[in-house]
């Protein structure tokens, strides 16, 4: 039952007043209307069990009333098979309770009544004079068996009261003393049974009163989660599904998919230089901007049966289910199309086009491949990348076959090669905290960089280009001095890390690198933690062996990132001692199977019973976080710690939390 503000203002008014004030209708009505159908069956039965016993009681008139036996149990079947009749007729044909009830006091009236008439012009006075206590089973009856109405149960239990006393006192041979006593007895069990009757219907009342609150505060609870959840759920500006909304429809959708032949279509689409529109006509142009593309792009979403949300920034992801590649291509171009004819005015694109034009880059779940979103994003980021460096305004499809995926990283290692010194790198750090107290140990130092028009180029796109040409080793060796720098500057806890590449390693004069660095910035070597990852196997590389242990020996922590994604971490756990070893947050966000949630238990004791600290990454809910604390896994990092910000906001985020 749904309840009104209105019916809630009455209840609140209701149990706030004395409990003698009358009942407001509307509650009253309500409480009659509630549990009508048990009340019906409870009548039904009552008065059955009722005929029975009344019947029964025949056996007694035998022996008692000789004289009068035949009419008393004659009188007894009659009345009983009358009112049994009459009580059924009226629930079968669906009378209003009510009825039903006024139908089942007059069965006990008359049943009394009927009895008593009978049994008054019996020889045997003295034995009438015992038996006729029996009538206060009747007045019981109309008070306590069958819920009815207060003025009903006394007018009937009344009724039965007085014809008995006007029996005892004027009716029945007996001495006045026996008389009184008798008499006293019937009003006695009136006035005692008409309390605990009035009582126990306002406490029904009461009852039910404060159950429709419980249920109304329910009902609030509910929605108020359900807001909550919109809220959490929803881009402010946008009105679109968050990043947050995308993860859990993901989820969802990843096991519709699974019970058909469907694949999960991803695009990720980029509004094409979004900045220099912002710098070019100011920011509230830019949110109404993103304002209108959202607009399309969930009305082209509905129409193709596919999710919209706002990913960030001037980011948009799509998801679909799609029959194939060609499908996929089909609805990515439809986006691209949709965008293009709201003809947006674009005053500073560099280009010969003149409006607001998106770029995009899609991917779609493969059968040799997991079913994950973090995959998905970093493939459909690639070719967003591509897409960007064929000139923006179009879109591709990522092929993890074609050799022409590639094109870009030609034009993105030139970039590499002096994002330096042209200051388009810079670093975020993300909290790492503990789980016991909830206390900041250190942040992760995380490298970004950026296009010449400010665009940030996704990590999953960089680093394998600056890998595979060299460009990791300037790179890396700029993270470490500016997270040394910024640790030594403004404090980062007790450790900060920083992000190592094979490459690094392998470089003779790694470690004397390390060493002029925190000599440089005076930071005392236990304060910076270099991170392996487990997909590297260092130990082929005899270099890169000797610079762990040399820097392990000068103090540097030494983490192993990753851990469980490569086939080497066992044999480096049996070989190397780490400060901390971090285990892929794949296998946290797997925990809502009972097989994921077995490995990451199996994984935790391990690395627990070698001795290792613990550390798990990609928490994001509660939920997750009370999972690890349980698994008593030591550290924790993730959207759930803090998102990772430039070294101002860190700053700001401490002075907030001293002040």
């Amino acid at each position: 039952m749904q309840l009104s503000e209105d019916v809630a203002q009455k209840v609140a008014a209701a149990i706030g007043r004395p409990r003698w004030h009358s009942a407001d209708p509307e509650l009253l009505t309500l409480f009659l209307q509630k549990d009508a159908d048990e009340n019906r069956s409870l009548v039904r039965w009552g008065i059955a069990a009722a005929v029975f016993s009344y019947v029964a009681y025949g056996l007694f008139d035998w022996f008692l009333f000789p004289d009068v036996a035949g009419r008393l149990v004659l009188t007894r079947v009659t009345l009983g098979i009358t009112s049994l009749a009459l009580v059924e007729f009226v629930a079968r044909r669906g009378f209003a309770l009510a009825t039903l009830h006024l139908v089942a006091a007059l069965a006990i009236v008359s049943g009394a009544l009927g009895w008593l008439v009978s049994a008054v012009g019996t020889e045997h006075q003295d034995a009438l004079s015992h038996f006729m206590v029996f009538g206060t089973v009747f007045i019981l009856g109309a008070n306590l068996f069958f819920n009815f109405r207060f003025w009903l149960s006394a007018l009937a239990s009344a009724t039965v009261a007085a014809s008995f006393v006007y029996a005892a006192m004027f009716s029945l041979q007996a001495d006045i003393a026996g008389r009184i006593v008798l008499s006293a007895y019937f009003v006695n069990c009136l006035v005692l049974s008409l309390y605990l009757s009035w009582r126990l219907s306002l406490e029904r009342y009461q009852t039910f009163l404060h159950a429709l609150r419980a249920q109304f505060q329910e009902q609030a609870a509910i929605k108020k989660g359900q807001k909550l959840t919109e809220i959490a759920d929803t881009d402010p500006l946008t009105g679109m599904k968050n990043r947050r909304a995308i993860i859990r429809e993901f989820s969802e959708l990843r096991e519709d998919w699974a019970a058909d032949d469907d694949e999960i279509g991803l695009i990720l689409i980029d509004v094409d230089y979004f900045k220099r529109f912002n710098d070019g006509l100011g920011h509230q142009a830019g949110d109404d901007c993103l304002i209108k593309l959202a607009h399309v792009l969930s009305e082209m979403a509905a129409a193709n049966n596919a999710i919209a949300a706002r990913y960030g920034g001037e980011e948009f992801v799509i998801l679909c289910k799609v029959t194939g590649r060609a499908h996929l291509h089909e609805i990515t171009k439809k986006f691209c199309r949709a965008v293009e004819d709201l003809d947006i005015y674009h005053p500073d694109r560099g280009d010969k086009l003149n409006i607001v034009t998106i770029s995009a880059g899609a991917s779609l779940t493969r059968a040799d491949q997991s079913i994950e979103l973090r995959i998905l994003l970093q493939e459909a980021d690639r070719a967003l990348y591509a897409s960007k460096f064929a000139g923006r305004a179009t879109f591709t499809i990522y092929d993890p076959h074609a050799t022409s995926q590639d094109r870009s990283g030609e034009n993105l290692s030139e970039l590499l090669k002096v994002a330096v010194s042209n200051q388009l790198v810079s670093v975020a750090y993300q909290p790492i905290r503990e789980l016991a107290s909830g206390r900041v140990l250190g942040h992760e130092s995380l490298m970004r960089v950026c296009d010449f028009d400010g665009t940030m180029i996704s990590p999953s796109v960089f680093i394998p280009v600056a890998e595979q040409t060299g460009a990791i080793v300037e790179l890396g060796t700029w993270l470490i001095d500016r997270a040394c720098g910024d640790m030594t500057e403004y404090g980062l806890g007790s450790v900060v890390t920083v992000n190592v590449s094979v490459l690094q390693l392998k470089a003779p004069n790694f470690s004397l690198r390390i060493t002029e660095i925190l000599g440089r910035h005076g930071l005392a070597p236990q304060k910076l933690a270099i991170e392996i990852t487990e997909g590297s196997d260092i130990f082929l590389e005899a270099q890169a062996v000797r610079n762990v242990e040399r820097l392990r020996k000068l103090g540097v922590q030494i983490w192993l990132d990753d851990f469980g994604t490569g086939f080497a971490g066992l044999t480096w756990l049996r070989r190397f001692k780490f400060d901390v070893v971090k285990i892929d947050r794949s296998f946290l966000h797997d925990c809502q199977t009972s097989r994921g949630l077995s490995l990451l238990r199996d994984m935790v004791g391990l690395l627990r019973n070698l001795g290792h600290v613990v550390l798990a990454e990609g928490v994001e809910t509660e939920e997750q976080y009370i999972l690890l604390q349980r698994l008593g896994v030591n550290l924790m990092q993730g959207f759930l710690t803090g998102h990772p910000v430039p070294i101002e906001g860190v700053n700001q985020m401490r002075q907030g939390l001293v002040a």
